[in-house]
C-alpha cells in the first residue's frame, strides 16, 4: 500500500492558516485605516464648525450695519421733512433730533460713532458713546463725502467701521454739513461680548494688518492659541483657532477676526478611532466567518460530486458527466477521469456506428465486429470471428486480396471502392479501408481495423445529383452549367493545339405560337424531338445544350486550323440541321412544322472570352432572323460594332440627362405674308467629346431605352414655361409653340395628368401649346388616342399630325381625330419640284386638309420655287432653311421679336 505523506491531509489546516493570516492583516490594516479616518473626520468637524461660526460672526456684523443704515437714512429723510414745515429750519436741531433717536432705538447701547462735521470736516458734534472719541477718526478720515457710498473701515491701531450722510439746508439746497455714524469695533466690548454670545464662541478676536489684537472677548480663563491644522497632543489641545479677514461691503480688509472653540466641544480623536476599528473588525471577523462556512459547503460539494462520478463509472453507466467544483485540485482529477470515460464512450459509439467494422489481430484473424457489419453482409459474429479476413468476398476483377496485402504491408493502410457480395450472394458496392494499429514502443502491428460502406445508393445518389446539376431534365441534354466547363475545356484546347472551334446558337421560330395555342405540353414534346434531331446531326465529340425555352447550343471542336475550311464544315453542318428540323413533327395526332434561326461564331484559342463568344453567336442568330428565319448567319464584327456603339450612346444619353447637356433649338414657323406665327421647338445634345450630336442618332435610341419620357417631360415644361414669358408681353403673346410628342410618351396611362399638371404649374397658356403627333401612334390604340386628345383639346390645346403622307394613314380614322393642322413631309417638299409624283402628294395632302377643315403647314421649305409651289397649292404656312436655321432662344428673340 502506498505511503500517505504527512501534508496529503492538510487542507484544512492550511486553509485555517491562510485565514488566521488574513485575520491579521485585516486587522492590522484596520487599525491604521480608523487611526487615519478618525484624525480626518476630527479635523473636518472642526473646520466645519469653525467655518460656520466664521459666517455667523461675518453675518452680525453686517446685520448690524444694516441697521444702522437704516437709522441714518430714516435719521436724514425725516430731518429734510421736518425742515420743510419749519419757518426757520436750522443746523443744531439736527443733532437733537439724532441723539434722540439713536437713544431710543433698543440696541442704541451699541453705538460707538456719532457726530456731525461741517462741509470742511470740521467736527461740530459729538454725540457717540464715550468710550471712543471721534477725534482720532477724524483725523485719520479722507474727505468726508468718500463715506457717502457705503461703509468703510478707518484707524490702523483701532478699527472703527463708518458712513456719512450730506445734510442740505431745505431752503437754500446748500449743503450744511455730514452726518457720521459707525462702530468702533476695535474697542467696543458691548459689541464684542454680544457677537461671542450670539454666535455661540469660546473666544473671538480682532487684529490688525500686523496681527496685533485690537479687541477681545473671552470665555475661558486660558487658551492655546496654535493653529489647529497643526499636529497637537491630545493633553496639549484646550482649543481650535481659525482665522479669517474681515469683510466691509462684499470687499476683505486689512483686519482680520480669530475664532477660538473649546477641545470639549468635540468628540476626541480616540473615540473616532475606538468606534471605526472595531466596526470594521467585527465586519471582516463576519465575513472570514462566512467565507469559511462557504469554503465548508463548497468543499464538501466537491468531494461529493467526485465520488458520484466514481461510483457511476465503476457501475458502467454511460453518459455520467463529471460536475466541476470550486476546487482545482478536485477538477483536475475529475476532468482526467471524465477524458477515459468520454474516450471509452467515443470508441464504444464508433464501434458501433453505421459503418461496418471488424478487428483483427496481426495475423488478420478476425476478433469483433460490430451490428453495422451483419447488417450489411449478413454475416453474424459467429459466423466471421477467428476466421482469416479473406472470408469477406471480393467480386472486383481489379482488386485482390494480393494486392490488399501488398499494400498493408508497405503503407500500413488500403481503401478503395469495391465490389462485394453479401451472404446470399447479392452484389453491392463497398467502400473498403483497412488500417493498422502501431504500437508505439517498438513499431510493430497490434491489429488491423476494417471499416466497410455500402454505397451503393450513394453512388446512385450522386449520379442523379449529377443529372440534376449538369443536364437538361426536359431533353436530358447538357445544361448552361455543364455547357460553360466544356466551353472552359475547349477554349483551352483550342489554344494548345492552334485549333478553330466553332458555337453555333440555335433559337425555334414560332414557338411561342405553338405554346400559346398548343399548351406548355406540347411545346416540350417539340423540344424533346428538337433535341434527338440535333443530337442525331452532330457527332459524338460535339455538345449539344439547352439553354433554356427554344434555345439550344451546339459546341463544335477540332474542326481544323484553317478558317475557309471550319467554315465550309459549320456550312454544311448548318444545311443539315435545317433541313432536319423543317421536317414535320407528329405528335397526339398533331402534324407540326417548324424552322430553326442559326447564329454562328468561330474561335481559336482564348482570344475572347466565353460571354462575348456567346454574345457574338446570338447576335447572328438575331440577324438570321432578321434575314427571314429558317437561315444560318455567321458572325460579322461590324454587327458588333454597331451594338457597341449603341450600348455607349444609351449610356451617354442617360448621362448627358443627368448633366444637364440637352438643350432647346426654336425654328421659326412663317406665314405667306412673312409674319411669323410660332415656332416648332428641336431638341439637340451637346456630346463632351462628339460635339452636337443628331437626333437622328439619339432619339431612336432614347425611344428604345425609354430614355424619351424623361426628356420628353423637360421638353415639355420648358415650351410651357417660354409660353408662359411670352404671354406677359403683348408683342410676343400671339406665338404658339409646336412640341412633338413621342409615341411612347404619348401612350403613358397618365400622360394627360402630365400635361395637365405642368400647365397648373407653369400657369401658360394652353391654347399656345401645339402638340404634334406621328401616324404610328393611330396603330396601337386608336380609341385610347382619341380619348386622350379630346380630354387635352378640351383644355385648349391643340394638335398636328406632323409626317403626314409618310406612314399608314387611314381616312376614317383621321376624320375621327380632333386634329387641328396636317404637317407635310419635308421629304415631298424637298423632291416635288423635280418628281410630279410628290408634288400632286403635296397637293393632295393640302386639298385634304382643306376638305376635313384642318390647317396646313409644310417643313423642309428651303427655296423660293418650293414656297411660290406650296402657295400655289393653298399651302400658307411654312417652316425652313429658306426663313431659318433652328435657333437658340436669344437668336430667335433678336432676329423675329
Amino acid at each position: 500500500m502506498t505511503a500517505v505523506k504527512p501534508w496529503a491531509l492538510t487542507f484544512t489546516t492550511r486553509i485555517s492558516l491562510i485565514f488566521g493570516f488574513l485575520g491579521l492583516m485585516a486587522l492590522l490594516a484596520a487599525s491604521l485605516y480608523s487611526a487615519k479616518s478618525s484624525e480626518v473626520q476630527l479635523q473636518t468637524e472642526i473646520s466645519n464648525t469653525l467655518e460656520q461660526r466664521h459666517r455667523t460672526v461675518q453675518s452680525l456684523i453686517e446685520n448690524r450695519l444694516d441697521l444702522l443704515n437704516a437709522y441714518l437714512d430714516v435719521a436724514s429723510f425725516n430731518r429734510v421733512f421736518t425742515s420743510l414745515l419749519t419757518e426757520d429750519p436750522g443746523f443744531d436741531s439736527v443733532t437733537e433730533d439724532m441723539i434722540l433717536l439713536f437713544q431710543d432705538s433698543d440696541r442704541g447701547a451699541l453705538l460707538d460713532l456719532f457726530f456731525l462735521l461741517s462741509p470742511d470736516g470740521q467736527l461740530l458734534f459729538d454725540a457717540g458713546m464715550p468710550l471712543y472719541s471721534a477725534d482720532k477718526i477724524i483725523a485719520e478720515m479722507d474727505s468726508p463725502i468718500l463715506y457717502t457710498s457705503e461703509w468703510k473701515p478707518v484707524g490702523s491701531n483701532n478699527l472703527s467701521i463708518i458712513r456719512s450722510v450730506p445734510i442740505f439746508d431745505p431752503s437754500t439746497i446748500q449743503l450744511r454739513g455730514y452726518m457720521v455714524t459707525g462702530l468702533a469695533i476695535g474697542q467696543n466690548r458691548y459689541f464684542i461680548q454680544e457677537l461671542l454670545n450670539m454666535a455661540d464662541l469660546d473666544e473671538i478676536s480682532i487684529h490688525d494688518s500686523q496681527n496685533n489684537t485690537l479687541i477681545r472677548a473671552s470665555r475661558l480663563n486660558r487658551l492655546d492659541e496654535s493653529s489647529y491644522l497643526n499636529p497637537i497632543d491630545q493633553n496639549e489641545i484646550t482649543a481650535h483657532w481659525q482665522s479669517q479677514p474681515l469683510i466691509i461691503a462684499g470687499e476683505a480688509t486689512r483686519f482680520s477676526i480669530s475664532l477660538a472653540l473649546a477641545s470639549e466641544r468635540f468628540t476626541h480623536r480616540t473615540e473616532h478611532f475606538t468606534r471605526s476599528f472595531v466596526l470594521f473588525a467585527i465586519g471582516f471577523i463576519v465575513l472570514l466567518v462566512i467565507a469559511g462556512w462557504l469554503l465548508h459547503i463548497s468543499h464538501n460539494r466537491a468531494i461529493s460530486r467526485l465520488l458520484e462520478f466514481i461510483n457511476a463509472t465503476q457501475r458502467g453507466i454511460r453518459g455520467s458527466i463529471f460536475q466541476t467544483t470550486g476546487i482545482a485540485e478536485y477538477n483536475q482529477v475529475g476532468n482526467a477521469m471524465q477524458s477515459m470515460v468520454n474516450d471509452l464512450n467515443i470508441a464504444a459509439t464508433v464501434f458501433e456506428s453505421g459503418e461496418g467494422i471488424l478487428v483483427t489481430d496481426h495475423n488478420r484473424i478476425i476478433l469483433k465486429v460490430n451490428q453495422a457489419f451483419t447488417r450489411i453482409t449478413g454475416f453474424t459474429p459467429d459466423e466471421v470471428t477467428g476466421k482469416s479476413l479473406s472470408c469477406i468476398k471480393i467480386k472486383d476483377e481489379n482488386t485482390s486480396f494480393d494486392l490488399i496485402n501488398e499494400a498493408l504491408e508497405k503503407h500500413g493502410v488500403w481503401q478503395d471502392e469495391v465490389w462485394s457480395q453479401r451472404k446470399g450472394g447479392l452484389g453491392f458496392l463497398q467502400w473498403t479501408s483497412i488500417s493498422a494499429v502501431i504500437n508505439d514502443y517498438d513499431g510493430s502491428i497490434i491489429n488491423y481495423v476494417v471499416t466497410l460502406l455500402d454505397v451503393t445508393d450513394r453512388k446512385e445518389a450522386e449520379i442523379r445529383i449529377r443529372q440534376l446539376a449538369f443536364y437538361d431534365q426536359l431533353t436530358l441534354l447538357p445544361n448552361r452549367q455543364l455547357l460553360m466547363d466544356r466551353l472552359e475545356h475547349a477554349l483551352e484546347n483550342s489554344h494548345r493545339h492552334k485549333s478553330i472551334g466553332g458555337i453555333l446558337y440555335l433559337d425555334l421560330d414560332d414557338f411561342k405560337t405553338l405554346n400559346d395555342t398548343r399548351g406548355h405540353h406540347t411545346g416540350d414534346l417539340l423540344l424533346k424531338q428538337v433535341a434527338e434531331r440535333l443530337s442525331a446531326g452532330v457527332r459524338r465529340a460535339d455538345t449539344v445544350a439547352r439553354l433554356g425555352g427554344d434555345e439550344f447550343i451546339i459546341l463544335l471542336e477540332e474542326l481544323g486550323e484553317e478558317m475557309d475550311q471550319a467554315s465550309v464544315m459549320i456550312d454544311h453542318l448548318c444545311q443539315k440541321l435545317l433541313h432536319s428540323l423543317c421536317q414535320p413533327y407528329h405528335f397526339e395526332n398533331l402534324e407540326h412544322f417548324s424552322t430553326l434561326s442559326i447564329g454562328v461564331t468561330l474561335f481559336r484559342g482564348k482570344e475572347e472570352s466565353i460571354d462575348e463568344l456567346l454574345k457574338q453567336a446570338d447576335l447572328a442568330m438575331y440577324q438570321a432572323k432578321a434575314a427571314g428565319r429558317n437561315t444560318f448567319r455567321f458572325f460579322d464584327p461590324a454587327m458588333q460594332i454597331r451594338v457597341t456603339e449603341h450600348a455607349t450612346l444609351a449610356r451617354d444619353i442617360r448621362q448627358g440627362i443627368q448633366q444637364q447637356a440637352f438643350f432647346l433649338v426654336y425654328q421659326p414657323q412663317i406665314s405667306h405674308q412673312g409674319q411669323v406665327s410660332g415656332a416648332e421647338i428641336l431638341l439637340r445634345w451637346q456630346h463632351p467629346e462628339r460635339g452636337i450630336v443628331s437626333p437622328v442618332e439619339f432619339i431612336p435610341i432614347a425611344e428604345e431605352t425609354g430614355l424619351i419620357l424623361p426628356i420628353g417631360q423637360w421638353v415639355l415644361e420648358q415650351a410651357c414655361k417660354q409660353l408662359t414669358i411670352w404671354e406677359k408681353d403683348p408683342r410676343w403673346r400671339h406665338l404658339e409653340l409646336a412640341v412633338n410628342i413621342s409615341p411612347k410618351q404619348f401612350q403613358q396611362t397618365n400622360f394627360v395628368n402630365q400635361v395637365l399638371s405642368i400647365i397648373e404649374k407653369t400657369q401658360c397658356n394652353p391654347h399656345r401649346l401645339k402638340l404634334e403627333i406621328t401616324e404610328s401612334m393611330l396603330l396601337e390604340d386608336i380609341d385610347d388616342t382619341i380619348t386622350k386628345m379630346d380630354l387635352l383639346k378640351a383644355r385648349g390645346i391643340s394638335f398636328s399630325l406632323d409626317d403626314f403622307g409618310t406612314g399608314y394613314s387611314s381616312l376614317s380614322y383621321l376624320k375621327r381625330l380632333p386634329l387641328d393642322q396636317l404637317k407635310i413631309d419635308k421629304s415631298f417638299v424637298s423632291d416635288m419640284l423635280h418628281d410630279q409624283h410628290h408634288a400632286d402628294i403635296a397637293k393632295t395632302i393640302v386639298s385634304l386638309a382643306r376638305s376635313l377643315d384642318l390647317a396646313v403647314i409644310a417643313e423642309g421649305v428651303e427655296t423660293e420655287e418650293q414656297r411660290s409651289m406650296l402657295e400655289g397649292f393653298g399651302c400658307f404656312s411654312y417652316q425652313g432653311y429658306l426663313f431659318s436655321h433652328p435657333l437658340t432662344l436669344e437668336a430667335f428673340t433678336r432676329q423675329f421679336l
